[in-house]
């Protein structure tokens, strides 16, 4: 129980108050609801078809099968099935639920004006609530009761004693004549919850004798014996003018979010796609020479990483993120001896195919990893640095995250750009009791950029193409609890039939060789000896500036220098005057 010192509050000194003759004393909700034998009741009542629905909906409830009918009830009403049902639910349908314990009552209407929602809404959600057998004719579930705690919506447990009620917050500066200041500012923050304020020994609290005098308040002990003061629930419902929720249950709006062109996405995210394939190979090409060792406790060491980022031109984080990527599609595999990452037998077939196939392999297994590059180099629970590739980098929520992230971006009018911020709001609201990991969010879009995915923030052409491939995958609001997380993938990410795997890739390729730009095979050479392509090189071009050139920069335009150094490599690995 969330507890309040009146003292700090309010400060100054404290009248003797009378006690109210019907105070509540257990300190929590009235018990309302249906019974175990209710709820027996019901589940046997259902025709055979809902009770499928039921099983398919909540599949805990299914292992191992229940005996009867009362079993399953147990299970059903018990929290821990509950609270597995509630971490699929949107906020609003929440809402609804956590109404009917907090008011006892299923009327569509009431519940509707309690939470600012449209009636027909309420009454679809109710609806949903009950197929779930968590709310029923005779009332919410023990375990939905449970789950919200003592106080649901912040509201204590009614009065039975009529009073008159006061008026709501916006109106109490009009009490002043009637209520001491001070007075007033308990009111204010018992309001909104917890409505229990408990008194530090030799605290004070002025102002809540009067309280008491008029029912606004109820004062009593908690089990250690200090004095508490409970705000009825009819006195809260009045102070919020009769309002459940202190803000609206409204999704994220993405009007304010920046909306970009059609080609501006598309020349960013082929930009990106094609320097992720690019570093790729240079990783395959640099562990086929060296590979990375695996520690005695598991994973890549920080050598191996540093050595694969300085090698690369990138940061480690950026390297880790590469090498997970190259292992989920396959490309990095065990040697012989099991003690050393290694390219993998695909990857020679990897490297000779074109842009857009390599691409797609890759961008095509990662909804389903499950690994999460971004925690490399942080500590675990064992105070442990986490390797890459490492056993503790893998987490099984990482896939449901990638997997609503996409759903969610391809439900947003096409060019819309996300920021990190508004995406974690819109998952947070689709199902509040699951929340997402800090920081997750951020890395999960850093990585869709990274593989072309998105431009600017916005999902690309690809991206939308591998979002609808995943069909109903608990997006925001969409699925219910018993969504899956995964898609009907097998365990190693690819699709159970092999042949829509294979449609699917081809249409990934065939999206984004529409979105690249046109090859150039032109080299502008200057007096300082450097060169600018004006595009994107075509393939032989670049494999003849990687061999004799360092790049300077990539982007729109490739600029390279020619140095000494850098021909006589190319000379060293076999190139010819001529070549």
């Amino acid at each position: 129980m969330v507890r309040m010192s009146i003292g700090e509050q309010c400060g100054g000194d404290e009248k003797r108050s009378e006690r109210s003759p019907r105070a509540p004393t257990d300190g929590g909700q009235t018990a309302v609801g249906a019974s175990l034998k209710d709820l027996a009741a019901h589940l046997a009542a259902l025709p055979d078809a809902d009770v499928v629905e039921l099983f398919t909906a909540r599949p805990d409830l299914t292992t191992p099968p229940s005996a009867s009918f009362t079993a399953l009830a147990a299970r059903a009403g018990a929290r821990p099935s509950v609270e597995a049902a509630l971490a699929h639910l949107d906020t609003p349908t929440l809402a609804v639920a956590e109404a009917v314990v907090a008011l006892g009552a299923q009327d569509a209407d009431a519940l509707a004006a309690a939470l600012d929602l449209e009636p027909e809404d309420v009454a679809a959600r109710l609806e949903r609530l009950a197929r779930l057998a968590l709310v029923i004719e005779a009332g919410p579930v023990t375990g939905l009761a449970d789950a919200f705690g003592p106080y649901p919506f912040g509201l204590g447990p009614a009065t039975a004693d009529p009073i008159a009620l006061p008026p709501p917050l916006s109106e109490l500066h009009a009490e002043a004549g009637k209520a001491s200041e001070a007075a007033l500012a308990m009111l204010r923050a018992l309001a909104w919850g917890p409505p229990v304020g408990t008194l530090r020994v030799g605290g004070r609290a002025p102002g809540a004798a009067e309280l008491v005098r008029r029912g606004w308040l109820v004062r009593d002990h908690d089990t250690a014996g200090r004095t508490r003061f409970v705000m009825p629930r009819q006195v809260a419902l009045a102070l919020r003018g009769g309002r459940l929720s202190r803000e609206p249950l409204r999704a994220p709006e993405p009007d304010d979010l920046e909306v970009l062109s059609a080609d501006a996405v598309a020349a960013e995210a082929t930009r990106h796609g094609e320097e992720t394939v690019r570093l790729v190979g240079a990783l395959l090409d640099e562990w086929g020479r060296e590979g990375g060792p695996i520690l005695r406790t598991g994973g890549v060491g920080v050598r191996a990483l540093g050595r694969t980022a300085e090698a690369l031109g990138v940061e480690p984080a950026t390297a880790a993120a590469l090498i997970e990527a190259a292992a989920a599609t396959g490309l990095l595999g065990l040697d012989d001896a099991g003690a050393t990452w290694v390219p993998a037998r695909t990857a020679a077939t990897w490297l000779r195919a074109e842009l857009p196939e390599r691409w797609a392999v890759l961008v095509a297994a990662w909804p389903a990893s499950a690994r999460t590059a971004w925690l490399v180099g942080r500590r675990g629970d064992d105070g442990i640095l986490r390797p890459v590739l490492g056993a503790d980098v893998e987490a099984a929520w990482a896939r449901t995250l990638r997997r609503r992230v996409l759903t969610l971006l391809a439900s947003l009018p096409e060019g819309t750009a996300v920021t990190p911020t508004w995406v974690r709001a819109a998952l947070t609201f689709a199902r509040p009791r699951r929340p997402v990991p800090e920081g997750a969010v951020t890395a999960v879009l850093a990585e869709t950029e990274q593989l072309g995915l998105t431009g600017g923030g916005a999902l690309s052409s690809a991206g939308r193409l591998l979002a609808g491939s995943l069909g109903e995958d608990g997006g925001p609001g969409e699925a219910g609890p018993g969504a899956q997380d995964g898609d009907g993938a097998g365990a190693d990410g690819r699709d159970d039939s092999e042949p829509d795997r294979d449609r699917l890739l081809a249409r990934l390729e065939e999206t984004l060789a529409a979105d690249l730009p046109d090859p150039v095979d032109m080299l502008l050479v200057q007096s300082d000896l450097t060169a600018i392509v004006p595009g994107r090189p075509a393939p032989a071009l670049a494999a003849v500036l990687e061999r004799c050139a360092v790049i300077e920069s990539r982007g729109g335009a490739l600029t390279v220098r020619f140095t000494a150094d850098s021909v006589r490599s190319a000379l060293d690995a076999g190139c010819s005057g001529e070549d």
